[in-house]
């Protein structure tokens, strides 16, 4: 049978990106193989401390995108791509997109200088988890949904509000959020361990990933950057998190044609390889052509990120919609392919499909992005 295998991720990349691909491979390889992936979904924080801390003292990865001066190593969105590519590969366990993507990207986007000194540091060595809780606004979060609101007392300020569906809320040491006072919205930063938090874990499809409901009673915070600065600052975040997203789900899709195309050339029925028939290459192919558009939209992203390119939002959206619908098409033609044992618990392609389903939700559905899209290009 022909080989229906994608052309290997970083062949085109500059040397020190097939550096870092190459060891992050293999570190996440050793570090989060299946078993250890099942071992953390019905653990309380879903991912093991340490091996994040090794992430962070061994390839760098929570500071690729922070200043020299905090301890990064200041790069770029493409040094993001491919972290996110290569841990959603394999389903790595931490708080990546919550810590790295979202909370580190609106700290420096913030020019806060105490807020960076204060978080960037422990981001970047991995000693300090920190998410932004999102507003949901429909099929997609807006600053302006928030319902919580701050009230300044003096120089002391105070939180009061709930928000739903944080990312890694009850393992974060440090939270983000925007806020409403004076007729304006500023993002603030809380501790999670301060009086008046109460954290409910929420119940997820993906278990890899973990969710919590937040509520805050007059909770002491401090402010992050300038006043009414929160829809700018969250939409940097977000579209800096959207592409470590799409990347994260190329990952998980590439990682799906690879292990569907090895058991098509070794599952044998009726005397012959199950790839030689014509249906199953015909999906096959279906398969590689879609990783290969989604590969296309998030390199374009990609560049208009680090570019801040004017047409940065539309290149963000069609790499979310791309990305999303390849990565959950491939799921499900890979559990199909498979037959029976593709919907077994035993088999890890349940895993990819969950996070597949529940990832064309987060930071906004193909059809929130579509709308956007249309929007901005007067369709």
């Amino acid at each position: 049978m022909a080989s229906t295998a994608p052309a290997a991720p970083g062949m085109d990349e500059p040397e020190e990106l097939r550096d870092l691909r190459s060891a992050l491979r293999r570190m996440v390889t050793a570090m989060a193989p299946e078993s250890v992936v099942r071992e953390h979904l019905d653990s309380p924080a879903g991912f093991d401390r340490s091996a994040w801390t090794r992430l962070a003292t061994q390839i760098g990865v929570q500071g690729l995108a922070v200043a020299e001066e905090y301890g990064g190593a200041g790069r770029g969105m493409r040094e993001l791509a491919v972290a996110g590519e290569e841990l959603g590969s394999s389903l790595f366990p931490g708080p990546f997109l919550s810590t790295v993507l979202l909370s580190a990207t609106l700290v420096t986007r913030s020019r806060d200088t105490a807020t960076m000194q204060a978080l960037l540091p422990g981001i970047v060595d991995g000693s300090l988890v920190c998410t932004l809780a999102l507003p949901r606004h429909g099929a997609g979060w807006d600053a302006g949904a928030t319902t919580v609101t701050a009230v300044a007392d003096a120089d002391r300020w105070t939180l009061t509000g709930t928000v739903d569906h944080v990312l890694d809320g009850q393992t974060a040491d440090a939270m983000l959020m925007p806020a409403r006072h004076d007729g304006v919205i500023s993002v603030f930063r809380v501790a999670a361990d301060s009086p008046g938090v109460e954290i409910r874990p929420v119940l997820a499809m993906d278990q890899t990933r973990r969710f919590a409901h937040l509520r805050l009673t007059s909770v002491p915070a401090l402010r992050v950057g300038a006043p009414g600065a929160a829809r700018g600052l969250l939409a940097d975040a977000g579209a800096v998190a959207a592409v470590g997203l799409a990347a994260d789900q190329l990952g998980g899709a590439r990682r799906m044609l690879e292990v569907t195309a090895e058991y098509a050339r070794t599952r044998y029925q009726f005397g012959r390889p199950i790839g030689s028939f014509q249906a199953v290459k015909h999906t096959l192919a279906n398969m590689l052509i879609g990783t290969e558009l989604a590969r296309a939209a998030l390199d374009d992203a990609v560049r208009a990120v680090d570019a801040e390119a004017p047409d940065l939002a539309t290149a963000v959206s069609a790499a979310k919609i791309v990305c999303s619908e390849t990565y959950y098409d491939v799921a499900a033609a890979a559990i199909q392919l498979h037959g029976g044992i593709g919907f077994t618990w035993e088999h890890s392609a349940h895993l990819y499909f969950k996070r597949a389903t529940a990832d064309r939700v987060l930071l906004g559905t193909p059809a929130h992005h579509a709308r956007h899209l249309a929007e901005a290009l007067d369709l």
